[in-house]
């Protein structure tokens, strides 16, 4: 059996711009510390070697300095395992680029560090496993990058492990033609094991026609979106892709790894994630309706390791004087005791009037009399009921200031 760790799209020295400075920083040092975990994990779980599909650098502009830290990071000690790497789309292996720096130019033999700058088979030393790496050239191409290797068939001696190592998008969902689409059935057409795969930033496993799961991205190693908050890339970060904001390419929250478990050759891989981000990215949106602030200043200020989440918390709802007077405690909470660049947004927030401003708003009259039964309808047990009752409660209150003498 081997056990190997399948990672991708590290992106480091990719250029926050969504924070304030001191935030945009961590974050980015955020990916190098999740690479180390990388390290640290493979040797935790004892695994035979990393795999690294494409992306390890942002662009080809990335400072000399980022460049040159990865290198040791994924080298490790002696004693470690060998970890090999083949270029991404936002890395590609052109000329005077980033691959061309020491220390990844020079010749690497002796190194646990391998970058597979060929399409063509690498066997791993000392294991029954064979590599077929596809390393990318060009930011977009449609060619398919695994298409080499159709001319290297499996033979009948059943001895070796066959993983594929590509980055690019699996054709099975409408794509741009020059993603660099792999076809679907990639890894049983080239009797693949596992076809490790890197671009898309989400875990996404994906079934050959015997039902097992032999094609898998990692997803990324370090989240850069605020995933519930839908609203697009949050680091500042875009895709080369020419649809570079598509869902594949927001991540879950959190950055991951795969560990995978091949018995032999034809065996069913066994894929389980393994966390390795520095840093969540969480957007929550509370509904402080009918609540007690109190309950909610000891949730967030209880949360298990505040510091390593960056929060986005938008609030929204009625509230009475009293509780609203407290906002500003919450506020301090989320900006002072998670990381930098956490904020809380109450703009959505309504104080609930007086009697006597609802009075002057409503009158004693039919709208009086809809009122109390809005306020019934609130506490109904029928969650259609309530929230179209608290929906009209929150108009009505919001009239009722509006209406206030400046």
């Amino acid at each position: 059996m081997i056990r190997f760790l399948h990672a991708a799209d590290f992106h480091l020295g990719l250029r926050v711009t969504r924070f304030e400075e001191d935030a945009c920083n961590r974050v980015g040092e955020a990916r190098f510390t999740a690479l180390q975990k990388l390290r640290e994990s493979a040797a935790r779980l004892r695994v035979d070697f990393i795999l690294v599909a494409g992306d390890v650098f942002d662009d080809h502009s990335v400072p000399r300095s980022d460049a040159a830290r990865a290198f040791p990071i994924l080298e490790s000690s002696r004693d470690s395992c060998p970890v090999f790497i083949i270029p991404g789309n936002h890395d590609p292996l052109v000329p005077g680029g980033v691959w061309d720096r020491d220390p990844w130019l020079r010749e690497q033999p002796h190194l646990r560090v391998h970058f597979l700058r060929k399409p063509e088979p690498v066997a791993v030393p000392s294991l029954p496993v064979t590599i077929f790496p596809c390393p990318l050239r060009q930011r977009r191409s449609l060619d398919d990058p695994t298409a080499w290797i159709e001319k290297h068939p499996r033979t009948d001696d059943g001895r070796t492990i066959r993983i594929g190592l590509a980055h690019g998008s699996l054709d099975v969902m409408p794509l741009p033609d020059d993603d660099h689409l792999i076809r679907p059935d990639a890894a049983e057409h080239y009797g693949l094991d596992y076809l490790a795969l890197g671009h898309w930033h989400k875990r996404s496993l994906h079934r050959s026609s015997d039902g097992v799961e032999r094609t898998a991205y990692s997803g990324t190693h370090e989240p850069m979106i605020f995933r519930e908050a839908g609203d697009g890339l949050a680091t500042g970060w875009s895709s080369f892709s020419t649809d570079g904001d598509a869902e594949r390419f927001r991540d879950d929250g959190n950055g991951i790894a795969l560990l995978v478990a091949i018995e032999a050759p034809n065996a069913p891989p066994r894929i389980e994630p393994v966390e390795i981000g520095r840093l969540r990215w969480l957007a929550e949106q509370r509904d402080v309706t009918g609540q007690q602030l109190g309950a909610l200043i000891r949730d967030y200020s209880r949360r298990e390791s505040p510091e390593l989440t960056i929060l986005r918390l938008t609030l929204s709802g009625v509230m009475d004087p009293q509780g609203h007077s407290r906002l500003d405690e919450l506020r301090q909470i989320v900006e002072n005791r998670y990381h930098p660049g956490s904020c809380m947004d109450a703009d959505g927030v309504l104080i609930e009037p007086s009697t006597e401003q609802l009075l002057e708003t409503v009158g004693t009259g039919v709208l009086n009399r809809v009122l109390d039964r809005l306020k019934v309808d609130v506490q109904s047990t029928d969650p259609t009921a309530r929230r179209i009752a608290e929906h009209a409660l929150k108009l009505l209150y919001r009239v009722a200031w509006e209406e206030q003498p400046a």
